[in-house]
């Protein structure tokens, strides 16, 4: 069955908030609009109450200035690979983003370096589907106007617009791969080896020939590796590993490993 556009909105009103909020401060539409996506990712994608959290800042808060400013610093980076007009962010770190989601365990600065490539395409894929209908304020009138109509006793059977009953449809997907993938993190004191990953699963664990593929960063002069992406063979195979949980912690070798599903927007 069809989802239709009103349904979206119905469903989506956390973030209509967030942008409207983000919008009071106020920002520059575009610099709202990239924000916005960068959040909607983290929130759908990743599982952090992120929307929540800003569409509930005061417009004043100097924290909300800092989220709308990494924010769209680092939408403009994963999509476009600079950031954009602005001057670079307060800090490499992008403390605010990194504290909405969890304190930096697996998002940071550094996850969306990784995994630059695979953010951006479902950042590309909110902004071209579900961000839409949130940043279109003639949709938001109109189920405001049938809202009423439905309270009111004057209209006995109200009909919502038809742009409002017409299906959602989404114009981008994602590719297979990202439904069999997980994001890993581990210490940075003692980081592990793609080898060491795939030895963990397919022998200690006896997972057998289960994943396709292991990438894990590469040290610098200023930092050794934290994150780490698998893909595995199947998205049974995945659920399996991860035994219906949300996120895991492995112990290999004595080193912690956090292992998060990425769930792909749809």
């Amino acid at each position: 069955m069809a989802i239709r556009v009103w349904e979206v909105l119905d469903a989506s009103d956390t973030a209509r908030d967030a942008y409207l909020r983000v919008l009071s401060r106020p920002t520059l539409r575009q610099v709202a609009q990239n924000a916005i996506c960068l959040l909607l990712w983290l929130d759908t994608t990743m599982g952090f109450d992120v929307l929540t959290d800003v569409a509930s800042m005061a417009s004043i808060d100097d924290t909300l200035t800092r989220v709308v400013y990494e924010a769209n610093a680092l939408c403009s980076y994963v999509l476009h690979g600079h950031y954009d007009a602005l001057p670079p962010p307060y800090d490499e770190g992008f403390s605010s983003i990194t504290a909405l989601c969890g304190g930096g365990r697996l998002v940071d600065y550094w996850f969306f370096r990784f995994h630059r490539d695979l953010v951006a395409r479902g950042i590309a894929m909110i902004r071209d589907g579900v961000a839409r209908l949130v940043f279109d304020d003639n949709l938001y009138e109109m189920m405001r106007r049938f809202e009423e109509d439905c309270n009111s006793f004057l209209i006995p059977n109200p009909e919502p617009a038809p742009e409002l009953m017409a299906p959602f449809v989404l114009t981008t997907t994602t590719p297979p791969e990202d439904s069999r993938t997980v994001f890993v993190s581990f210490p940075e004191s003692n980081p592990l080896t793609s080898e060491e990953i795939l030895d963990y699963f397919e022998l200690t664990l006896r997972y057998g020939r289960c994943i396709e593929r292991v990438g894990t960063e590469r040290p610098c002069a200023r930092r050794s590796a934290k994150h780490g992406v698998i893909v595995f063979r199947s998205v049974a195979q995945r659920r399996e590993v991860m035994m219906g949980e949300p996120a895991a912690v492995f112990r290999v070798d004595g080193r912690d490993m956090w292992v998060q599903p990425y769930r792909p927007p749809c």
